[in-house]
């Protein structure tokens, strides 16, 4: 099995500025480390090199890839994911193994608020799984790896993994981590340092040091209604990450977006706008180009984004409703 280069970047960073090589760390040394704490020389920086590399070799075999996203298979023959990638019950699903095999599974239950989704493998024979772990626990500080397919499953490449610790742990709501999610790994696993599943990569932040995943005691709690197939929340999946919607023409004499289509049923549609648009201000911000709209789009303040746009001699204000985006 062949680990991505990049899975412990930290590694080197850490060596460089790292003491003396030092005494290798014992067990509990090094479950002190992974509670929270940081090496104190190269010595326990390898040692933890050594745990991670250790990790890996037991949960990628059970990472698997779903179109567009990632899941992680546990036992039962079953796949935790996002709700948003399963979107509904009864859909029938492609899974792809860490091997390149392909296997077939149907959705069962989801739950639109928290994002938790469930699928069922169809296809007969035995699996690598992982085991599911308790969320209540962590604190803040510990350490967790996350994998995911970003930017979806490519012929030759092992799951990507990323080190990270967690940054926020709340009574209800997501978990938040520093471990960088982009698209793809959506229903991906992040892990103890154990090997245990504590969450489901769920969607991105403003900021994208603080990622969000499904904390596994949701799922523990729904795990009745989710195994029946129910579908729970009145917002569909698709309506709640639905995008913008709107396509603009590749270039104008000043730089503006003008937009060329508004797509049915998109929140742009929802909102009013129309072909011919021009593209002023994005909450307030001045658009003088593709850059500087999606700078704007990116450091909004809250989920309602406001758009000053010209149409003919008018000038109008749109408001849309903007979630963050899934990863």
């Amino acid at each position: 099995m062949r680990l991505t280069p990049s899975v412990l970047p930290w590694a080197l960073a850490l060596a460089a500025v790292a003491p003396a090589q030092g005494e290798p760390p014992t067990k509990e040394r090094l479950a002190e480390i992974f509670a929270g704490g940081a090496p104190a020389n190269l010595a326990e920086v390898r040692a933890m090199q050594g745990h991670v590399q250790a990790l890996l070799a037991r949960v990628v075999p059970a990472t698997v890839s779903l179109p567009g996203a990632t899941g992680v298979l546990i036992e039962g023959g079953l796949v935790l994911t996002a709700g948003h990638v399963t979107e509904k019950a009864g859909r029938k699903l492609r899974i792809e193994l860490h091997d390149g095999r392909e296997i077939e599974g149907v959705s069962l239950g989801l739950n639109n608020a928290t994002d938790t989704g469930l699928v069922r493998v169809t296809t007969e024979g035995e699996f690598p799984t992982c085991p599911m772990g308790q969320s209540a626990g962590l604190v803040t500080g510990q350490w967790c790896l996350m994998l995911g397919h970003a930017s979806g499953a490519k012929p030759g490449r092992a799951v990507p993994a990323r080190l990270g610790r967690v940054l926020r742990v709340p009574e209800s709501g997501y978990l938040v981590t520093d471990c960088t999610m982009q698209g793809g790994d959506s229903g991906g696993p992040l892990f103890d340092m154990e090997g245990r599943i504590v969450g489901i990569n769920s969607r991105i932040s403003r900021n994208l040091a603080q990622n969000m995943h499904v904390p596994i005691d949701a799922f523990h709690a729904e795990w009745d209604s989710l195994l029946a197939g129910e579908v729970a929340s009145e917002e569909s999946a698709r309506t709640a990450y639905r995008p913008l919607g709107l396509r603009f023409e590749r270039a104008t004499e000043d730089g503006r977006m003008v937009v060329r289509e508004v797509v049915t049923e998109s929140r742009a549609a929802d909102a009013g706008f129309e072909a011919g648009d021009r593209i002023l201000k994005v909450d307030g911000a001045d658009i003088d180009g593709r850059p500087a709209y999606s700078q704007a789009l990116r450091a909004r303040e809250s989920d309602q984004v406001r758009f000053e746009v010209q149409r003919g001699d008018e000038i109008l204000e749109l408001d849309v409703e903007l979630p963050r985006r899934a990863p």
